[in-house]
């Protein structure tokens, strides 16, 4: 069966720790969308590691990046080293049709965002939307192209004038990089990872008529999806986790989709956050939940919860279950707020319609007590402080689905689970 791991907000809600630990009971895990532009923090005991391409598990497991995913060679290979390194001794496979980010997208990117000016998006500006553009104009570049160097050359060729072109006559940009460093380097590094090329669409396949559990882990978050999240600040590609039938190559079937959420909202870059706290109140709770880009290490922007979202991220993907993080990190306030309804001039209007618009929205607000510190550790949800069960039961019946698993600390064992 499939089990996947999505995120319910905008992203940085803990869908790491989530996969590392469902992946204890879980032989195979699988990445089937998304690039670099974002990473999953793990942290188990005194290892702690964030990875952008590989599944984040420190488990010894049969991990997949499947065609869907944007693959960044030296990021790839660096990660690789990394669990090699630690004597993790997990089993890779990567399907030889992921597209390749290159440097050149980079640099499209960063010319790009500067040109828009107070118009940006607040890319990181790592090059994923440059390269989903390439690949669906069908001049895109994969790994299995990387192994015939003339080939690559060919190809290279043809893009970089293209994208040469654009940066300096249309972004008013420069061009800084080598092509022949490029071209070698692209080549050196898909000989390097060609001893893990399978397609992944056969494998997996196989594991699940055979009964096996794979575990999917969704790259970014609900509304960073290019259709229904908050346009044209999102991602380049779809997050909704039901896309990974077309991204692995797998037919549609019936999931557990465990949907993760923080206890507040957070955000990177640029766009509408109606729940954006603009004092004092989101420095502390920046700092206390080390709120700061995994990729990027730009300060996030703070808030309060947005239960509207959250629904809404529930029936858009179908979660089963939720996974709930940073509880500890609202302990000691005088008073915790949560989002219920929106309104629009006056208007109440549902999450659809608000999104459309998000920039306008009034979020109306129900308030809770708040909890004091919490302890190391947790054996029952009768050990948690009262308002703190009070908090998490109105989240339950708001969204219409159990949470089953609690967060009150980064480490993998900080982690209640509801029976």
């Amino acid at each position: 069966m499939l089990i996947a791991v999505v995120g319910l907000q905008f992203g940085d809600e803990g869908k790491g720790k989530f996969v590392d630990y469902l992946s204890g009971n879980v032989n195979n895990i699988a990445r089937f969308n998304g690039g670099a532009n974002a990473g999953h923090s793990v942290q188990y005991g005194n290892i702690r590691v964030s990875f952008s391409q590989l599944p984040s598990s420190l488990n010894k497991k049969n991990l997949y990046i499947c065609q869907g995913a944007l693959i960044s060679l030296p990021i790839l290979i660096r990660e690789i080293e990394f669990i090699q390194r630690e004597n993790i001794h997990s089993n890779i496979l990567i399907d030889p049709r992921c597209h390749i980010v290159l440097p050149l997208h980079a640099e499209l990117n960063k010319a790009s965002e500067k040109y828009k000016g107070k118009n940006k998006i607040g890319s990181v500006g790592v090059g994923i939307g440059a390269c989903v553009e390439d690949k669906s104009n069908r001049h895109g570049i994969r790994l299995i192209d990387t192994l015939d160097k003339e080939r690559l050359r060919s190809k290279l060729k043809f893009l970089w004038d293209i994208r040469e072109k654009q940066i300096k006559h249309v972004f008013n940009g420069d061009n800084t990089l080598d092509f022949e460093e490029m071209l070698e380097k692209t080549h050196q590094y898909g000989k390097r990872i060609e001893p893990y090329f399978t397609f992944t669409n056969e494998i997996i396949g196989d594991l699940l008529n055979s009964g096996e559990d794979v575990l999917l882990e969704t790259s970014q978050a609900t509304f960073l999806d290019n259709s229904f999240g908050t346009y044209p600040y999102t991602v380049a590609y779809q997050t909704l986790v039901q896309t990974c039938f077309a991204m692995i190559g797998i037919p549609a079937q019936k999931m557990h989709i465990v949907g993760v959420m923080k206890s507040y909202m957070i955000r990177v870059g640029h766009g509408p956050f109606p729940t954006e706290l603009l004092s004092e109140l989101a420095d502390y709770i920046r700092e206390r939940g080390n709120e700061y880009g995994t990729v990027s290490k730009r300060p996030r922007r703070c808030g309060w919860l947005d239960l509207c979202l959250i629904k809404h991220a529930v029936k858009l993907n179908g979660v089963t279950e939720l996974a709930i993080t940073n509880t500890d990190v609202l302990a000691d306030l005088h008073e915790i707020k949560v989002a219920i309804a929106y309104e629009i001039d006056d208007k109440i209007v549902c999450c659809d319609d608000a999104l459309l618009q998000f920039d306008r929205v009034k979020p109306i607000y129900k308030s809770f007590k708040s909890w004091g510190k919490l302890k190391e550790s947790y054996t029952s949800l009768a050990e948690l402080p009262i308002e703190l069960i009070d908090f998490l039961s109105f989240i339950q019946d708001y969204a219409g689905i159990p949470i089953k698993y609690i967060s009150y600390g980064p480490d993998r064992n900080q982690t209640l689970v509801i029976e």
